[in-house]
C-alpha cells in the first residue's frame, strides 16, 4: 500500500497529481478528504472531480478545523489523501441520524455486517461535530462489535460551531455518520493517542445533566460556572474557548477530557461526550512540554510496528494551544510514513475491546499491508537528533508556553499539598470548635434551665400555698370542733387536686428535658399545650394574651420535646420584646396552615419588629440584643438547628405591621 496527499483547489490539482504520480486505478483506492470549506455545493464539486478521474474510488470526508499533511498543519485548505491498497477491500457507508446517536452507531454497523459476512479489520468513521453525541455513537457501534478497531473523529467547522458536514462518494450529510470498512485479515493496524492535558484546581461536581448536556455544576449553570473560573468575558466566546478548557474526568483509571460543543439559551452546555450526574470534574489545561516530549517518545512505539501510512485525527484544542508549534508534534510521525489527517471536535480511539470518545488528544492510526519482516522501514532520525531539531525550531512563544505550563503544574502541585495540609488543620480545628460548641450549648442549656426552674417555682407557689392554706384551715376547724366529715373530705379533695397538678408539672418538665428526643406524631396544638405548661407563668405575670388560629390540625412526625423548646424560645423572645416597651396591647398570635407540602407555623407579636440592620444576624451564634446578663445569643441559633437540621424544615423571620413574624416550615409526611 502507498499513501499520498495534496492540496485541492480545482480538478486541475487532481489531474496534475495523477500525471506526476501514476497510480494503479484498478486497485482499491481510499480517498479521505479534509476540507475547511464548509459548503455543501463545494464538497459536491470535490466528489464529482474525484469520481471523474478515479471512478472506482471509495471516498470518506469531513469538514475540519485545520488539515494535516506531510508539510505539517494547513489552514483554510482542502487536503486530499489517497491510499492505494493491494489486498484490502473497502466498503463505505453513510447514515443520517433519525433517532439518536446510539441508534446511529448501532444501525450503521448492523447494516454493514448484514451486507458483508466477513468482519472488517478496521473502520475509519467520521460524524458531524455538533448534533451527534460521539460517546453514544461509539456505544451503539460497541453493541454490534466492540472488538473491531475504530478510528476517526467528529467534524469541525473552524471553531464557528454552526454546521459541519461528513460525506462519502454517495452522500453529504450534516447530522449523522460515515465510515469506510477495511477488509484484510493480514492488514497490520496500529492505534495510539497522546493526551497531555493536566487537571487544574479543585474538584467540581456535575449535579444535573442529561447525556452530554449539563445543566448544573456546583450549584451554578455551566455558562456561569465557566465565567466564575475563567472570567465573565468568557460567556460570549463559548463554546469556542471552552474546547481549550475542557472538563477532565476519570474513566477506567485514565483521565478523559470532555470539550464544550454548544451553548444553550438556558445557560446549559453540551459536551462532545456524556457527563453523568455526580461526576467529579476538574478543569484541564495543555502541558506544552509534555506534548512536545511525547511526540518524541511516540517514535519508540511506532518503530516496533510495520507502518506504511499514518492518519492523524487530532483535537483542534491542540492546534489552538500550540499554534505553529503543533508541527513539532507531527514531525516525528512524517519521518516514518506518509501523514494526513485533520483537527477535530472529538477523536475516536480503540483499546482493550472498548471504543472511546476522546477530547484534546492526538490519535494515530497506522496501517500496513506488509509485515515488519517483509518491509524496509524508513530510516528513523534518532531521539537525540530529533530533540535538537525540535529545540532549535522552538520560538519564544513555544518556550513561553512551556514555562507557563511548568508554572501551572508546580503551582497546582503546591496548592494540592497545601489543600491536603489544610484539610488536616481544618479537621483539628473543627474538633476544637465542636468541643467549644458543646460547652456553649451546655452553658446555654444551663441558662435556660435556670429560667425554667424559676418558672417551676412560680408555678408551684400558688398550689403549695393553697395546700398550706387547706391544711391550716383543717387544723383551725378541728381545734374549734368544726371539722365534720364533709369539710374534711372537701379539703382532702382540694389537696389531692393540687398534688396531682404538681405531679403533672413534674412530668411535663421531665419530658421536656428528656435526652432521647425520639420523633412521634403530634399536632401543633399538642406542642403548644406542652409549651404553655411551662410558659404560662410568664404569660400571666406580664399580662400577655395568646391568640391561637390553628387551621392545620393534622399530626406531624416530629420530636415534640425539641419543637416545644423552639416554641418556648420564640414565645419568650416575643414576651421580652413587648415587655421592654410600654404597650397597651401585649398579644402573640400563633397560626398554623398548609402551604404546598409544608405545615407553616407563624408567631406574630406586637413588639415593634426587628431592626433592619440586625435582621440578617438574628440566627447567628452568640448574637443577642439583650446584653450579656440577660441572653446567651444561642436561642434562635438553636431553634434554627432543630428546625432545619433535625426536622428537615426551615425557619424565617420578617417584620409585620406591628412586630416580628417568625415562620416555621415543617414537612408534611404521609
Amino acid at each position: 500500500m502507498e499513501s499520498y496527499s495534496f492540496v485541492y483547489n480545482t480538478k486541475i490539482e487532481i489531474e496534475k497529481f495523477l500525471d506526476d504520480t501514476p497510480i494503479a486505478l484498478d486497485k482499491e483506492v481510499l480517498i479521505q478528504v479534509f476540507t475547511a470549506v464548509n459548503e455543501s455545493y463545494y464538497i459536491n464539486q470535490i466528489i464529482k472531480d474525484i469520481k471523474f478521474f478515479i471512478p472506482n474510488a471509495k471516498i470518506i470526508g469531513t469538514t475540519s478545523c485545520g488539515e494535516i499533511s506531510n508539510e505539517g498543519m494547513l489552514l483554510n485548505s482542502t487536503l486530499i489523501s489517497i491510499t492505494i491498497f493491494e489486498d484490502t477491500k473497502l466498503i463505505t457507508k453513510v447514515l443520517e441520524t433519525s433517532k439518536d446517536s446510539f441508534s446511529t452507531g448501532e444501525l450503521i454497523l448492523k447494516e454493514l455486517y448484514e451486507e458483508n459476512t466477513a468482519k472488517p479489520k478496521a473502520i475509519i468513521t467520521f460524524t458531524d461535530g455538533l448534533n451527534t453525541n460521539g460517546e453514544d455513537y461509539l456505544k451503539g457501534i460497541s453493541k454490534i462489535d466492540a472488538s473491531v478497531t475504530v478510528a476517526g473523529g467528529m467534524a469541525g467547522d473552524n471553531s464557528k460551531f454552526e454546521k459541519t458536514y461528513v460525506f462519502t462518494e454517495d452522500a453529504i450529510i450534516d447530522n449523522g455518520a460515515v465510515l469506510v470498512a477495511l477488509y484484510n485479515d493480514d492488514l497490520n493496524v496500529y492505534t495510539n493517542y497522546n493526551f497531555n492535558w493536566k487537571k487544574l484546581g479543585k474538584s467540581h461536581v456535575v449535579e444535573k445533566s442529561v447525556g452530554n448536556r449539563v445543566y448544573q455544576i456546583d450549584g451554578m449553570k455551566p455558562v456561569d460556572f465557566y465565567a466564575e473560573y475563567l472570567g465573565s468575558g468568557i460567556k460570549e466566546f463559548l463554546p469556542a474557548i471552552g474546547i481549550e478548557f475542557p472538563l477532565v474526568i476519570q474513566e477506567d483509571g485514565e483521565d478523559i477530557a470532555r470539550a464544550v460543543l454548544s451553548k444553550h439559551d438556558d445557560g446549559s452546555l453540551s459536551f462532545a461526550g456524556n457527563l453523568k450526574e455526580g461526576s467529579i470534574v476538574k478543569f484541564g489545561y495543555g502541558d506544552v512540554g509534555m506534548i512536545l516530549q511525547d511526540s518524541i517518545n511516540q517514535i519508540d512505539n511506532i518503530h516496533k510496528h510495520p507502518i506504511e501510512s499514518i492518519f492523524i485525527y487530532s483535537c483542534m484544542a491542540r492546534k489552538a494551544l500550540l499554534k505553529e508549534d503543533v508541527n513539532l508534534e507531527i514531525l516525528p510521525l512524517k519521518e516514518v510514513a506518509s501523514v494526513s489527517g485533520f483537527f477535530t471536535y472529538g477523536e475516536f480511539s480503540h483499546s482493550k475491546n472498548k471504543h472511546r470518545l476522546l477530547n484534546q488528544t492526538m490519535t494515530i492510526l497506522g496501517l500496513s499491508e506488509k509485515s515488519k519482516d517483509d518491509m524496509i522501514l524508513k530510516e528513523i532520525i534518532s531521539k537525540d537528533t530529533l530533540s535538537s531539531v525540535n529545540l532549535n525550531e522552538k520560538d519564544h512563544t513555544s518556550i513561553r508556553n512551556e514555562a507557563l505550563s511548568k508554572l501551572i503544574t508546580k503551582t497546582t502541585q503546591e496548592l494540592e499539598e497545601l489543600n491536603t495540609h489544610l484539610e488536616s488543620r481544618v479537621e483539628q480545628e473543627t474538633q476544637k470548635n465542636m468541643e467549644k460548641e458543646n460547652i456553649m450549648l451546655a452553658n446555654a442549656r444551663h441558662a435556660q434551665l435556670g429560667e425554667i426552674i424559676g418558672m417551676i417555682a412560680h408555678q408551684w407557689r400558688q398550689p403549695l400555698s393553697a395546700i398550706s392554706t387547706s391544711v391550716s384551715a383543717m387544723g383551725v376547724q378541728k381545734e374549734y370542733g368544726m371539722l365534720d366529715d364533709k369539710a374534711f373530705d372537701d379539703s382532702i379533695k382540694k389537696i389531692m387536686n393540687y398534688v396531682e397538678f404538681l405531679n403533672n408539672t413534674i412530668d411535663d418538665f421531665r419530658n421536656f428535658f428528656r435526652q432521647d428526643r425520639k420523633k412521634e406524631y403530634a399536632s401543633v396544638n399538642d406542642i403548644y399545650e406542652r409549651a404553655s405548661v411551662i410558659i404560662n407563668t410568664l404569660i400571666s405575670k406580664y399580662d400577655v394574651h395568646i391568640h391561637r388560629d390553628f387551621q392545620y390540625s393534622k399530626e406531624l412526625f416530629i420530636s415534640t420535646a425539641e419543637m416545644t423548646q423552639v416554641f418556648l424560645i420564640i414565645i419568650k423572645n416575643a414576651i421580652d420584646a413587648m415587655n421592654d416597651k410600654d404597650l397597651y396591647r401585649k398579644e402573640i398570635i400563633i397560626r398554623s396552615f398548609k402551604r404546598d407540602d409544608w405545615c407553616v407555623i407563624e408567631f406574630e407579636d406586637f413588639g415593634g419588629g426587628i431592626p433592619k440592620e440586625i435582621m440578617h444576624k438574628i440566627f447567628e451564634k452568640r448574637f443577642t440584643t439583650k446584653g450579656e446578663s440577660h441572653g446567651t445569643g444561642i436561642g434562635l441559633d438553636m431553634s434554627k438547628t432543630i428546625v432545619e437540621v433535625k426536622m428537615n424544615g426551615r425557619i424565617e423571620a420578617r417584620n409585620g405591621k406591628d412586630g416580628a413574624i417568625f415562620s416555621i416550615y415543617l414537612p408534611i409526611s404521609d
